[in-house]
């Protein structure tokens, strides 16, 4: 799934339990396994990416991806949205924690994390090893996925 799609997420965790700020961590990191599970058409990306074909592409869909999650988080923080803005920042937080911590691993194969990025991606490849959708698909599928939880949170 992409950033923005896990802080969604994350967010609309968050506002169901205002006040909870470790609950809303936890659930954000638990929501991002779940929600991983969920085939979305990035898995050849990532194959081209660890075999070397594809890394400028795959560099430029995360960097494209990061800056609207920094968009949608400001859009957030700035709409009128009663909500308790720790709370929320948390949920943001675990729900895109995971991706950053197997970016470090990717980046500099930092070996206390194998394990996580081991389990990661356990849960990414449950079901897209076996039927994954296409990059095209997949990206049209967490947009209006996105529509929906923006319709929710606003």
């Amino acid at each position: 799934m992409f950033l923005t799609t896990h802080a969604a997420i994350g967010a609309l965790i968050a506002q169901q339990i205002p006040g909870q700020h470790f609950l809303a961590f936890t659930l954000g990191i638990v929501s991002h396994f779940l929600s991983d599970v969920v085939p979305h058409g990035d898995t050849k990306q990532y194959k081209d990416y660890v075999s070397g074909r594809g890394v400028k592409k795959a560099l430029a869909y995360v960097i494209i991806d990061a800056a609207i999650a920094i968009y949608f988080i400001l859009f957030l923080f700035n709409a009128d949205i009663p909500t308790n803005r720790l709370t929320v920042s948390l949920g943001i937080a675990g729900g895109i924690l995971p991706d950053l911590l197997v970016a470090v691993y990717e980046v500099w194969r930092v070996r206390g994390l194998r394990w996580f990025h081991r389990l990661h991606f356990f849960f990414h490849n449950l079901i897209s090893e076996k039927k994954d959708m296409t990059l095209a698909s997949g990206f049209a599928m967490q947009v209006m996925f996105l529509a929906a939880l923006l319709n929710l949170i606003v």
